[in-house]
């Protein structure tokens, strides 16, 4: 690191721990405890002036009080942070409690900020689940960083109702996305010759190959995810579907497609028109609506549907 981010550095390791010996600040930023000297005084120069303080729980400290300016923090940032770490803690994802724990030690530095009333429904997870996520995102990153081809055993879920199926999969791992609260891995998979996504809860087994692999940078998984439903890639389907209320009101509130159009009827009813990829998450998302909805287009869609409700009705009776 240069001098100016090193000195950096130790004014906010001092912010957050309030008191260092300079041996302690000098193992952190690698550097000698002359160099830890050198960045006391630039600091000072800057008009940050640091204490020392001997004995055996002495060092270095800071004698002026924390200025938000000094990094260019304002409310509105801090009022963000705060947001976040809500978000973050209460979607139980990976690393939450660590995050939590930084955004404090931000938050803490302004004395006089006030708390925010923000609140975000829990995300339930099983603990397991979390703690295997945790420990699949350690090891993928490192796969992710070095270009290293991943050997994994991935139980996918089957549609036809044949119960879940396991197959040995060698991936080239681009990137993890979060989506509904669970962590996946993208990438391209050599036994499907395309790339695919990965949920890590159901990855059973996973190795970090020595082989090598280029990313393909013409894939942009931002691009594709948000020509779909959900995440499922598949082919465009014009959707029209003819939504009563109280359903209509939930859809005027949310985009589900950039390309989306909303027609009103009355102000009971509403034609909702997109084209989106995502088949079995769209089939999903209309038959939750019950009978507050019309399939218009796709007919595939549509009979489907039908399908699906002799098959309930066959249950219940």
């Amino acid at each position: 690191m240069s001098r100016v981010s090193n000195a950096l550095q130790m004014y906010m390791l001092l912010q957050v721990r309030n008191i260092m010996k300079i041996d302690e600040i000098a193992e952190i930023l690698e550097v000698t405890p002359r160099m830890v000297n050198e960045y006391k005084n630039d600091l000072e120069k800057a008009g940050i002036y640091i204490g020392s303080k001997r004995g055996r729980n002495g060092g270095y400290y800071l004698e002026n009080t924390f200025n938000l300016k000094a990094i260019s923090i304002t409310e509105e940032e801090l009022e963000a942070l705060k947001m976040a770490s809500e978000v973050i803690r209460s979607g139980n994802y990976t690393y939450a409690t660590e995050f939590e724990t930084l955004s404090s030690k931000v938050l803490n530095m302004k004395k006089d900020f006030e708390d925010i009333s923000y609140y975000n429904k829990n995300i339930l997870k099983p603990i397991e689940m979390k703690e295997k996520e945790k420990r699949i995102w350690t090891n993928v990153n490192k796969a992710i960083g070095g270009k290293n081809k991943l050997k994994i055993d991935y139980s996918s879920i089957d549609y036809t109702g044949d119960g879940p199926k396991s197959k040995t999969r060698i991936v080239h791992p681009y990137g993890v996305f979060d989506y509904e609260g669970s962590l996946y891995l993208y990438g391209y998979c050599e036994l499907r010759k395309e790339i695919r996504f990965f949920k890590f809860l159901r990855i059973n087994r996973y190795e970090i190959l020595k082989d090598k692999f280029k990313i393909n940078s013409e894939y942009n998984l931002k691009e594709i995810i948000n020509k779909s439903f959900g995440i499922f890639n598949d082919e465009f389907i014009n959707l029209k579907l003819k939504i009563y209320y109280p359903m209509s009101q939930i859809v005027r509130e949310k985009q589900y497609a950039m390309n989306q159009k909303i027609e009103e009827i009355d102000n009971k009813a509403i034609y909702f028109e997109a084209k989106l990829k995502g088949y079995k998450e769209i089939k999903s998302w209309v038959m939750s609506m019950g009978s507050l909805v019309e399939v218009i287009e796709p007919i595939k869609l549509k009979d489907e549907i039908l399908k699906e409700i002799s098959k309930i009705r066959k249950i219940y009776e």
